[in-house]
């Protein structure tokens, strides 16, 4: 790490973190995990299930002679870094409760919304604070409220609550996680070796992959996981920025003014294609997967991996952080401009089971969450804190840097934030495409046919009828 590198560190880090967010939402959330986009939209006679009065949970305590302790049960996305797995054993021990933690397979939301409709209910769910996912658990018929909660006045930055998972003023998601950004992940050393600067938009993206592809045949200008499917879509979601920065399109997609086929839709996507024609990706795209972007972006063997930020927490459980630094930058871009997205972090939903003493269970675990086990959980996972009260780790990497710059100046909602409703399997709609059985207009009208199937299902108003 250089000087400079090391005295930007040391001035974030001692700066204060409260900052507002640039967000104009209804609902919204992260994340997470992945930015899967499929849809399993639940019809209104499956959401409901037995529940007591859940409106106040009381509070479980576990020393000698009082409540048992709870079995819960949890669902969680498979994949996630054993630092955050760690929050678990912490509040076992703490507690004298038991958690069965599931890690269901993706693609997760929709595996979880096909279970959920089924009537299985977890007694803690793993769920992105995102508007077009959260509507989908009917959370105000379903899901546990954390308006009374302590932590909520906690948050350090303005309005996440409320703008994370929130449905008609009531919250149901406890996000614990900093803000993910997306943008281009990219190797320093071989922009360093090439002498050419990393791109801020999307034209000079293409004109590096043509400096990379002529000076170093063997470095894949931009790797995809397109095995996972899920990561294809980071991309096209970047471009959009844009568009949601300068335009109302979220607004004109919940309202039904516009279709997916709108143009500034079809570009993000035409965009992804024309730089596969141009042999910008990586040849196994659609075998490759998220560890493999990983490894590639790590060994030099990619120079560009567009992604979230999660990206980079994952690459610090497997490597050093002076390699992670050595290696790896952030930057922000989009269609004409640089500007980066954000979407929620981690975040915990309490479903409605009928068991009162498991419900005030699962309630102690996300007050240990967002109290008393939130300092460890930021030296785990190497986040800034969105909790006041709390330090941010001693060291924080280079790119997480970088990219919580790019968030300070200039970034926008990730189009999932404010959605209102899902708009299908775009990663499986883009897999498609890549492998010649699709074009960027056909996966856009699969997106609308969706999207309006999800809208109309969910009531929303303008679609339906």
């Amino acid at each position: 790490m250089t000087n400079i590198q090391r005295e930007r560190k040391r001035s974030v880090l001692g700066r204060g973190l409260k900052m507002p967010l640039l967000v104009v939402a209804l609902i919204s959330a992260a994340c997470a995990g992945g930015a899967d986009g499929g849809d399993t939209t639940i019809p209104a006679e499956n959401t409901t299930v037995p529940a007591g009065d859940t409106t106040t949970v009381p509070a479980v305590t576990t020393t000698e002679g009082s409540v048992e302790p709870q079995t819960l049960t949890m669902w969680s996305y498979s994949g996630r870094e054993q630092a955050d797995q760690n929050l678990v054993p912490a509040f076992e021990a703490a507690s004298g409760n038991t958690i069965l933690r599931e890690f269901i397979p993706q693609p997760y939301e929709q595996t979880v919304l096909a279970r959920w409709a089924a009537g299985e209910r977890p007694d803690i769910l793993d769920w992105g604070a995102i508007g077009n996912w959260m509507i989908q658990l009917d959370p105000e018929e379903n899901l546990i409220a954390f308006n009374d909660e302590e932590f909520v006045s906690r948050y350090t930055v303005d309005d996440y609550i409320s703008n994370s998972g929130a449905v008609n003023g009531q919250y149901y998601s406890a996000v614990t996680g900093y803000p993910y950004m997306d943008g281009v992940l990219f190797n320093r050393k071989v922009f360093a070796e090439l002498g050419i600067a990393v791109p801020t938009n999307f034209v000079e993206v293409a004109a590096a992959c043509e400096t990379i592809k002529q000076e170093m045949p063997d470095v894949a200008p931009i790797f995809s996981g397109g095995g996972d499917q899920w990561p294809l879509q980071i991309l096209p979601f970047i471009v959009w920025n844009d568009a949601i920065q300068t335009t109302n399109l979220i607004e004109e997609l919940n309202t039904n003014q516009v279709d997916w086929t709108d143009p500034r839709i079809v570009e993000g996507i035409e965009t992804q294609m024309e730089l596969f024609d141009a042999g910008c990706f990586n040849e196994d795209i659609l075998s490759a997967t998220f560890d493999n972007e990983q490894t590639a972006l790590m060994d030099g063997s990619a120079a560009m991996v567009f992604q979230g930020t999660w990206l980079i927490q994952s690459l610090l459980g497997v490597y050093d952080q002076a390699e992670v630094d050595e290696n790896v930058g952030f930057a922000p871009v989009s269609a004409t401009t640089n500007v980066t997205s954000w979407q929620s972090g981690n975040a915990i939903s309490l479903p409605k089971t009928g068991d009162p003493a498991r419900e005030a269970a699962a309630m102690e675990y996300v007050r240990f969450a967002t109290g008393e086990g939130y300092q460890q959980y930021l030296e785990d996972t190497f986040q800034f804190p969105i909790f006041e009260g709390y330090d941010p780790p001693a060291e924080s990497a280079v790119a997480f840097i970088e990219a919580n710059d790019a968030f300070l100046a200039n970034s926008v909602p990730q189009f999932q934030q404010t959605l209102l409703a899902s708009y299908g399997f775009f990663e499986a709609y883009l897999q498609e495409m890549v492998s010649g059985q699709k074009t960027p207009l056909e996966v856009a009208e699969a997106l609308e046919t969706e999207f309006e199937r999800s809208a109309a299902a969910i009531g929303l108003e303008g679609f339906g009828g």
